[in-house]
């Protein structure tokens, strides 16, 4: 990989709302992510819906290693972070995990928007980023999208077929704004297309699975206190409010 121009990615997204990064992921980095994949799928306690994967950071510390990546961080902090989070460096994150998984789907997905709330702000909080574990393309499944659409204040109209099809091969990393209309193509082939995918968002958005109480103890140990405060441990909401008035804290509450 070479080096990465981050600030160039950043304004990419910010412009057209995505951005594509070319092997991001070594040989050596992708073949252990594929087999941590492979023995996590053989387990029963594993949580499928077909060849889907759910919240994968909940089996191996490795799936909050990648997304923590020095190189991610400088392009989601300019894009993510809160500027007002004083209990935490801001040149490190604050912005929190908000869902993982493996998707593996061939089918037509229509134009629709992970944000959930559409809007023309010029700040994002929240991003998609797809680590390609398999080559894709308009002949694989591949993600589709329709340019400059995260800046608007409507819903997708699914009425549009004027793609731009997110091409990538295995090892390439995707990153586009939650607010963008997209979808997926329906796949011509069999063929693998298996996709790592991470929505991260501002800390104060509320995460879509309780992660506090589901992720393992013994997963937490082996985590960083940068990896802990990603999964949201340093912004629960207080149980005592006189305790404590913000939630807004540092790796000084993080315990093994």
């Amino acid at each position: 990989m070479k080096k990465i121009n981050h600030k160039l990615h950043v304004n990419k997204i910010k412009k057209n709302g995505y951005t594509i990064i070319k092997n991001f992921l070594s040989i050596t980095e992708l073949s252990l992510i594929k087999n941590k994949i492979k023995k996590i799928e053989n387990q029963k306690s594993t949580v499928k819906t077909g060849n889907n994967i759910w919240h994968l950071h909940n089996y191996d510390e490795i799936f909050t290693n990648v997304i923590c990546k020095k190189d991610i961080q400088k392009i989601l902090i300019p894009l993510l972070n809160d500027p007002f989070y004083k209990n935490i460096n801001l040149n490190l994150p604050n912005y929190i995990l908000g869902e993982s998984m493996i998707i593996d789907e061939k089918g037509f997905m229509n134009l629709h928007l992970d944000s959930y709330i559409p809007s023309s702000s010029s700040k994002l909080y929240m991003a998609n980023v797809l680590f390609l574990l398999d080559d894709r393309s308009r002949d694989n499944a591949c993600t589709i999208l329709i340019k400059n659409t995260h800046r608007k204040d409507s819903y997708p109209d699914r009425n549009k077929k004027n793609y731009t099809y997110l091409e990538g091969k295995k090892g390439d990393l995707i990153i586009y704004d939650s607010r963008i209309w997209h979808g997926r193509c329906e796949a011509k082939t069999n063929t693998s297309n298996r996709t790592l995918v991470y929505i991260v968002q501002s800390w104060f958005i509320k995460q879509r699975f309780d992660y506090i109480h589901l992720l393992p103890k013994k997963i937490f140990k082996k985590l960083s206190n940068l990896e802990k405060q990603f999964l949201g441990f340093c912004s629960i909401p207080p149980k005592d409010n006189k305790k404590i008035i913000s939630i807004r804290q540092g790796y000084e509450v993080l315990k093994n």
